[in-house]
C-alpha cells in the first residue's frame, strides 16, 4: 500500500496481514537487529471507531512502525480494498498469549506486562513464575499515579517485548506519552490479555475465536459494558468504510 492510497488513509498506517507465528518473527528481527522502540499496533472495529474520533488514536497508528489484523471485519474490510491477505490470519494476544510466553521462554526474551488491577498482575505474576520458570517476566498493574517509577522499572529490565494492557483508549496514550523515553525493543497493545490469561475475566472458547465470534462471547458475558462497542459502533463505521472505498475504486475523485 502506498500513501495514497485510501485504504491506508482510512487505517492510519499500513496494514501487514500476518500469521501470528510471523509476527513472532517479526519481533525476533529487531531483537536481532538490537532496534529500540519499534511500536506494533493492531486493527478491530474498535480501534478503527476510535481512529475516526480520538486525535490521540489516530497520532498512535501514524506512529506505528507496523500494524496486524485483530479482527475478522477488518479481514473482510481489507479484502474489499483489494488488498491481499492470503497466508494471513486475524490474531489476537488474548487467544495466543500462553504460546507468546512459550516462545518469549524459549528465545530467552525479556518481556514486560504493564496494565490490570493490582491483584490480576500479582495473579499473573505467580502464574507465570510457575509454568514458564526460565522466562524473563516482569508485570506492573496499570494504575499507577506516578508513571515515572514504572518508566524506570521498566528501562531497568530493557524488555525485548513491551505489552501495555490498559484498554483503548488508555494504553495508545500512554505508549504516544512514553515510548519514547523508554528503552524497549518492541511495544504493542495488549488490551485485556491478563485478564483474560488469570482468569478474571471468562475467556471465549477456541472454536468462537477462530470463527470470529468472540465478540458474542464477551457481549453476552459483559453485556452492559460492551453492548455499544459490538452493537453500535460497527454501523458508525459504515460510512466512513464505504466513503473510503468509492474512493478506491475511483482514484481521480477528490
Amino acid at each position: 500500500m502506498t500513501e495514497t492510497n485510501p485504504c491506508l488513509q482510512y487505517f492510519g498506517t499500513a496494514i501487514e496481514p500476518r500469521s501470528f507465528d510471523q509476527w513472532l518473527e517479526d519481533i525476533a528481527a529487531i531483537r536481532g537487529a538490537n532496534r529500540r522502540r519499534h511500536l506494533s499496533g493492531h486493527h478491530n472495529l474498535h480501534s478503527l471507531y476510535l481512529l475516526q474520533r480520538d486525535a490521540s488514536v489516530a497520532e498512535f497508528y501514524r506512529r506505528c512502525d507496523d500494524c496486524y489484523i485483530d479482527g475478522m471485519p477488518v479481514r473482510l474490510i481489507l479484502a474489499g480494498f483489494g488488498e491481499s491477505t492470503a497466508g494471513a490470519q486475524r490474531f489476537s494476544l488474548m487467544d495466543h498469549f500462553p504460546q507468546l510466553l512459550a516462545h518469549a521462554q524459549a528465545q530467552g526474551w525479556r518481556v514486560f506486562y504493564l496494565g490490570s488491577s493490582e491483584t490480576v498482575a500479582e495473579r499473573a505474576r505467580a502464574l507465570v513464575s510457575e509454568r514458564y520458570p526460565r522466562l524473563q517476566f516482569a508485570v506492573h498493574h496499570g494504575y499507577a499515579r506516578d508513571h515515572g517509577p514504572v518508566v524506570a522499572q521498566i528501562n531497568a529490565m530493557q524488555p525485548d517485548l513491551l505489552l501495555v494492557g490498559m484498554g483503548m483508549p488508555t494504553q495508545e496514550r500512554w505508549l504516544l506519552h512514553h515510548l519514547d523515553q523508554l528503552e524497549v525493543g518492541c511495544a504493542t497493545q495488549a488490551g485485556a490479555t491478563l485478564d483474560y490469561f488469570t482468569g478474571a475475566q471468562a475467556q471465549p472458547p477456541r472454536w468462537m475465536s477462530r470463527a470470529g465470534l468472540a465478540w458474542l462471547y464477551r457481549l453476552a458475558c459483559d453485556p452492559l459494558r460492551l453492548w455499544r462497542r459490538y452493537l453500535l459502533e460497527p454501523w458508525a463505521l459504515l460510512r466512513p468504510t464505504l466513503r473510503q472505498w468509492y474512493r478506491h475504486r475511483s482514484p481521480g475523485r477528490t
